[in-house]
């Protein structure tokens, strides 16, 4: 299957398994006031923390998650048609850069007053993967337009 993936899908590949494996990890550690310090994981952040009903989630970091699989189901639908379509670039393209846009707009921006925000590693990470999907968006509108040409 590796073999039938364009070279962009070879490099978002990586980008989606380590999406998924850096949501589950510490996101961010932090407090509101003169609160402990405490870390939360995506999941956490995208959910809830569930203590005492005080912090309900976060929908755009749930979609975040969701946008992974969305990607996952572009890629899969191109492996078996074994060409790139409108999605399988610029819908990845978009997808990505739209997911990117939030986290910095959520967690790389000033926190509102009062509230203490230090970056994990699992945020990094989770960065660092929708960059990779990013690039392999770019590569696959290459690879496509490319394709257009020769045939």
């Amino acid at each position: 299957m590796f073999k039938k993936l364009s070279r962009g899908y070879k490099i978002a590949s990586p980008g989606l398994l380590l999406t998924l494996v850096c949501f589950f990890m510490p996101w961010v550690l932090q407090s509101c006031g003169s609160e402990p310090q405490r870390p939360y994981s995506g999941l956490q952040l995208a959910i809830g923390s569930g203590e005492g009903g005080r912090y309900t989630g976060n929908i755009f970091v749930l979609l975040s998650l969701v946008a992974i699989f969305v990607v996952l189901i572009f890629l899969i639908q191109s492996t078996r048609r074994t060409s790139l379509i409108v999605w399988d670039t610029y819908g990845v393209l978009v997808i990505s850069i739209a997911v990117l846009i939030l986290l910095f707009q959520q967690f790389l921006t000033t926190p509102p007053k009062g509230v203490n925000r230090e970056i994990l590693y699992g945020l990094w990470g989770y960065i660092a993967g929708w960059l990779l999907i990013l690039i392999g968006g770019v590569v696959n509108i290459v690879e496509r337009r490319g394709g257009n040409k020769q045939g």
